[in-house]
């Protein structure tokens, strides 16, 4: 028997910010520029990126969509007062337990409809996204005649982007590495394609939310 974990909104906003996320990566790479310093520009249909416009253009496109996506999110789970991912009492601890089960180091406790690591990995990702899409808009507000900023206040601007945007490309990774590497997770990464999960893996894994579940079936 399949459980419906995500929405089909909850799939679209996901994958709209993930892949629009890792399109301004790779345009955020070539915009510092580093492809033609590293000979990304010579691996054959990439020979466009050594044209800093049309990165820099391909990263402002991303950026609107990652941006809809990230303002799309949190107005949707705020009108419907979905707070299941922010952090809970005690979600330090069995975040730590949650992990070293990962590696077959110790048992996992019982968790909810999300792992209390998800909770923490969900608001350190969303702090850093803050301050990336804010110095982003301002990046490109500061192109109008109009707004005129300090030298000293743009480079700071600019440095923020930089050094925020190489935390997210870190917890990127990160996000990516437990998805993938840890077999445990895999369900997870199927579920956010599908929308559904097993019931069996939600028992054994989710014990709290298979509870809550079989409650309102009841």
């Amino acid at each position: 028997m399949k459980i419906r974990r995500y929405s089909w909104i909850v799939q679209f906003e996901h994958w709209l910010v993930a892949l629009s996320g890792v399109m301004l990566i790779f345009t955020g790479l070539g915009c510092l520029p580093l492809f033609k310093r590293y000979y990304i520009t010579e691996v054959p249909g990439f020979k466009w990126t050594a044209d800093f416009y049309t990165v820099t253009k391909l990263h402002y496109i991303f950026a609107i969509l990652f941006t809809f996506g990230v303002i799309f999110h949190v107005t949707y789970h705020l009108l419907r007062r979905d707070f299941g991912l922010l952090p809970k009492k005690g979600d330090l601890i069995k975040s730590f337990k949650t992990i070293l089960a990962s590696f077959g180091l110790m048992k996992e406790p019982p968790a909810d409809k999300w792992l209390p690591e998800q909770r923490y990995a969900y608001v350190g990702i969303a702090g850093v996204t803050s301050v990336v899409v804010g110095t982003g808009i301002i990046k490109v507000l500061k192109n109008l005649e109009w707004i005129i900023l300090s030298p000293k206040t743009e480079s700071t601007i600019n440095l923020l982007h930089t050094i925020f945007g190489g935390l997210f490309i870190l917890l990127f990774f990160v996000h990516l590495f437990f998805v993938l590497a840890i077999k445990a997770n895999w369900p997870l990464l199927k579920a956010m394609l599908t929308g559904s999960v097993d019931e069996d893996y939600v028992r054994e894994r989710h014990p709290l939310w298979f509870e809550r579940i079989k409650e309102k079936n009841q």
